[in-house]
Protein backbone atom coordinates (compact mmCIF):
# COMPACT_ATOMS: atom_id res chain seq x y z
CA UNK A 1 0.00 0.00 0.00
CA UNK A 2 1.38 3.11 -0.89
CA UNK A 3 1.47 5.99 2.02
CA UNK A 4 -1.65 8.30 0.82
CA UNK A 5 -4.46 6.63 2.88
CA UNK A 6 -7.03 4.60 0.88
CA UNK A 7 -10.24 6.47 0.83
CA UNK A 8 -13.48 4.30 1.77
CA UNK A 9 -16.90 5.36 0.92
CA UNK A 10 -19.74 3.85 3.88
CA UNK A 11 -23.56 3.92 2.49
CA UNK A 12 -25.17 3.04 5.10
CA UNK A 13 -28.55 4.65 6.52
CA UNK A 14 -28.38 3.36 9.76
CA UNK A 15 -25.87 5.95 11.66
CA UNK A 16 -25.01 4.21 14.69
CA UNK A 17 -23.48 1.68 12.45
CA UNK A 18 -22.20 3.66 10.19
CA UNK A 19 -20.08 5.44 13.24
CA UNK A 20 -19.34 2.13 14.48
CA UNK A 21 -17.42 1.38 10.82
CA UNK A 22 -16.26 4.85 10.12
CA UNK A 23 -14.64 4.66 13.81
CA UNK A 24 -12.89 1.59 13.16
CA UNK A 25 -11.30 2.18 10.03
CA UNK A 26 -10.23 5.60 10.90
CA UNK A 27 -8.16 3.90 13.89
CA UNK A 28 -7.21 1.05 11.15
CA UNK A 29 -5.85 4.30 9.14
CA UNK A 30 -8.39 4.91 6.33
CA UNK A 31 -9.58 7.80 5.24
CA UNK A 32 -13.85 7.64 5.64
CA UNK A 33 -16.32 9.14 4.19
CA UNK A 34 -20.36 8.30 4.69
CA UNK A 35 -23.37 8.80 3.31
CA UNK A 36 -26.92 8.07 4.85
CA UNK A 37 -28.17 6.95 1.38
CA UNK A 38 -27.80 5.50 -2.01
CA UNK A 39 -28.54 8.92 -3.50
CA UNK A 40 -26.13 10.96 -1.17
CA UNK A 41 -23.14 7.64 -2.13
CA UNK A 42 -23.52 8.30 -5.85
CA UNK A 43 -23.28 12.31 -5.57
CA UNK A 44 -19.97 11.84 -3.09
CA UNK A 45 -18.99 9.66 -6.05
CA UNK A 46 -19.59 12.50 -8.80
CA UNK A 47 -17.64 15.11 -6.86
CA UNK A 48 -14.48 12.44 -5.75
CA UNK A 49 -12.33 9.59 -5.92
CA UNK A 50 -12.34 6.67 -3.69
CA UNK A 51 -11.10 2.93 -3.37
CA UNK A 52 -13.29 1.31 -2.15
CA UNK A 53 -17.01 1.44 -1.63
CA UNK A 54 -18.74 -0.46 1.42
CA UNK A 55 -22.50 -0.42 0.80
CA UNK A 56 -25.69 -1.31 2.36
CA UNK A 57 -28.25 -3.15 0.07
CA UNK A 58 -31.25 -1.97 1.61
CA UNK A 59 -31.42 2.09 1.39
CA UNK A 60 -33.52 4.87 0.70
CA UNK A 61 -33.43 6.76 -1.79
CA UNK A 62 -31.61 4.31 -4.29
CA UNK A 63 -30.94 0.60 -2.73
CA UNK A 64 -27.24 -0.65 -3.49
CA UNK A 65 -27.44 -2.49 -6.04
CA UNK A 66 -28.34 0.05 -7.95
CA UNK A 67 -25.45 1.85 -6.77
CA UNK A 68 -23.72 -0.63 -7.08
CA UNK A 69 -24.44 -0.49 -10.84
CA UNK A 70 -24.42 3.20 -11.66
CA UNK A 71 -20.91 2.86 -10.03
CA UNK A 72 -19.93 0.18 -13.21
CA UNK A 73 -21.19 2.57 -15.60
CA UNK A 74 -18.89 5.52 -14.34
CA UNK A 75 -15.37 5.23 -16.59
CA UNK A 76 -14.10 6.83 -13.79
CA UNK A 77 -15.32 4.41 -10.68
CA UNK A 78 -15.50 1.23 -13.06
CA UNK A 79 -12.91 -0.43 -11.14
CA UNK A 80 -13.78 0.22 -7.53
CA UNK A 81 -13.63 -2.02 -5.22
CA UNK A 82 -16.89 -2.77 -3.36
CA UNK A 83 -17.95 -4.19 -0.18
CA UNK A 84 -21.89 -5.23 -0.30
CA UNK A 85 -23.76 -5.83 3.26
CA UNK A 86 -27.61 -6.82 3.74
CA UNK A 87 -29.74 -7.89 6.19
CA UNK A 88 -31.21 -10.20 3.94
CA UNK A 89 -29.16 -13.16 3.55
CA UNK A 90 -31.29 -15.89 2.51
CA UNK A 91 -33.38 -12.97 -0.50
CA UNK A 92 -30.17 -12.49 -2.13
CA UNK A 93 -28.48 -13.78 -5.26
CA UNK A 94 -25.11 -13.42 -4.24
CA UNK A 95 -23.31 -15.54 -7.18
CA UNK A 96 -25.48 -13.12 -9.90
CA UNK A 97 -24.67 -9.70 -8.26
CA UNK A 98 -21.08 -10.29 -7.77
CA UNK A 99 -20.38 -10.91 -11.50
CA UNK A 100 -23.12 -8.57 -12.67
CA UNK A 101 -22.11 -5.91 -10.03
CA UNK A 102 -18.40 -6.76 -9.88
CA UNK A 103 -18.93 -6.89 -5.76
CA UNK A 104 -15.66 -7.92 -4.17
CA UNK A 105 -17.30 -9.58 -0.75
CA UNK A 106 -20.96 -9.74 0.69
CA UNK A 107 -21.17 -10.33 4.25
CA UNK A 108 -24.57 -10.12 6.33
CA UNK A 109 -25.90 -8.28 9.06
CA UNK A 110 -25.18 -8.36 12.06
CA UNK A 111 -21.60 -8.59 11.90
CA UNK A 112 -18.38 -7.08 13.89
CA UNK A 113 -16.76 -3.84 12.58
CA UNK A 114 -13.18 -5.74 12.81
CA UNK A 115 -14.62 -8.37 10.60
CA UNK A 116 -15.18 -5.61 8.37
CA UNK A 117 -11.89 -4.28 8.34
CA UNK A 118 -10.02 -7.38 7.32
CA UNK A 119 -12.57 -8.14 4.27
CA UNK A 120 -11.40 -4.77 3.88
CA UNK A 121 -7.74 -4.98 4.09
CA UNK A 122 -7.78 -8.59 2.17
CA UNK A 123 -9.72 -6.81 -0.81
CA UNK A 124 -7.04 -3.98 -0.74
CA UNK A 125 -4.26 -6.52 -0.66
CA UNK A 126 -5.94 -8.53 -3.11
CA UNK A 127 -5.60 -5.32 -5.71
CA UNK A 128 -2.28 -5.03 -5.10
CA UNK A 129 -0.73 -8.67 -5.85
CA UNK A 130 0.98 -8.55 -9.13
CA UNK A 131 -0.14 -10.12 -11.97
Amino acid sequence: MSDAKKRILIAEDNRVMSAVLRFNLERAGYDVTVAFSGTQAFQFLQKEQFDLLFTDFQMPGMEGNELCRRVREDSHHAGMSIIMCSAKAFELDIERMQSELGISKVIFKPFSPMVVKQLIHEVFATETLPV
